[in-house]
């Protein structure tokens, strides 16, 4: 009875350090980029307030795309845990999506411990999603291949290789299981499977052309001439810029290459950073903030 009570005591320490840990380290990310978050506002009080809606519309449909690709990895484990209980607490991490590799993002297993859910199924899920994120990006990436070098052999060949190459890591994963006796590629196995993978692809996609199409709006507005599908791809494969780097959340790294391809282009230097920074500004502090709010939340209900 006591090791019971002395447990509980340990994750509810854990989980109120938790929700300490996301101020201060949210309050760290605004303290060392005050200067540029002081930018993008200047630029964001200039937006009509239709595009700044639609913008934040976006934003939401990207993170609720995300949000329904961890449900469908977490109902594996916890069928009885409603929607909206794995939205807060996949959205807690959030807090941390400026962190090296999102790599904070596992804080949220403090929350699924409680539900049963093991580490180990969490981790795996995170590098599942993490994986298909970085595929997702690469497949939109290639339209900027095709237009600046006209490759369009590889750009057909990128996408539809890493596609099919994506259905084959689960056989991969299988025999590692069974034939290599090694357990853990179990959990990996069944976020893989044909059916859960299919969707992921598609609410990966989506996720991530709502918020290129972010980039495309704000171009649009400066009067840039540049196509959605272009502005999209040019999104995206500064995301692998900045992921490339190794900087927490790619900061600097992912607007610097964002505005280097968008000059490549031939969009104008002033309009490139313009909408370069506002446009990270809409993506990554509502991010932040979402994470803040999710674990409050979650703290209040007292899971």
């Amino acid at each position: 009875m006591q090791m019971r009570t002395s447990k509980k005591v340990s994750i509810s320490t854990l989980k109120t350090s938790y929700l300490i840990v996301t101020i201060v380290f949210i309050t760290i990310i605004i303290w060392r980029n005050f200067s540029d978050i002081k930018t993008a506002i200047k630029h964001v009080e200039n937006l009509t307030p239709s595009i700044l809606m639609t913008s934040l519309i976006l934003t939401l449909s990207s993170y609720a795309s995300r949000s329904l690709r961890w449900f469908g990895y977490m109902r594996l484990k916890g069928r009885s845990t409603p929607f909206l209980t794995h939205c807060l607490i996949y959205l807690s991490g959030f807090a941390f999506t400026a962190s090296p590799g999102k790599a904070g993002e596992l804080m949220r297993a403090v929350y699924l411990n409680k539900l049963d859910i093991p580490f180990r199924f969490t981790f795996s899920s995170f590098v599942s999603e993490r994986l298909l994120d970085v595929l997702a990006v690469s497949c939109l990436s290639s339209y900027f291949v095709y237009q600046i070098f006209h490759e369009r052999l590889l750009a057909l060949t990128l996408p539809i290789a890493l596609i099919l190459g994506s259905f084959c890591i689960q056989l991969v994963l299988n025999w590692l299981y069974t034939v290599k006796k090694l357990a853990y590629f179990n959990y990996i196995e069944e976020l893989w499977t044909t059916v859960l993978l299919s969707k992921s692809w598609g609410l990966s996609i989506l996720a991530w052309i709502f918020q290129g199409f972010i980039l495309y709006l704000l171009l649009n507005e400066l009067k840039a001439d540049i196509s959605p599908f272009l502005a999209i791809s040019i999104y995206c494969l500064s995301l692998l810029i900045g992921a490339a780097s190794l900087l927490p959340g790619g900061i600097g790294a992912t607007e610097i290459g964002m505005i280097w391809l968008l000059t490549m282009v031939n969009i104008d230097n002033d309009i490139a950073l313009i909408a370069s920074v506002v446009t990270r500004a809409l993506t990554l502090w509502p991010a932040m903030a979402l994470g803040l709010i999710s674990s409050s939340i979650l703290q209040k209900r007292g899971l």
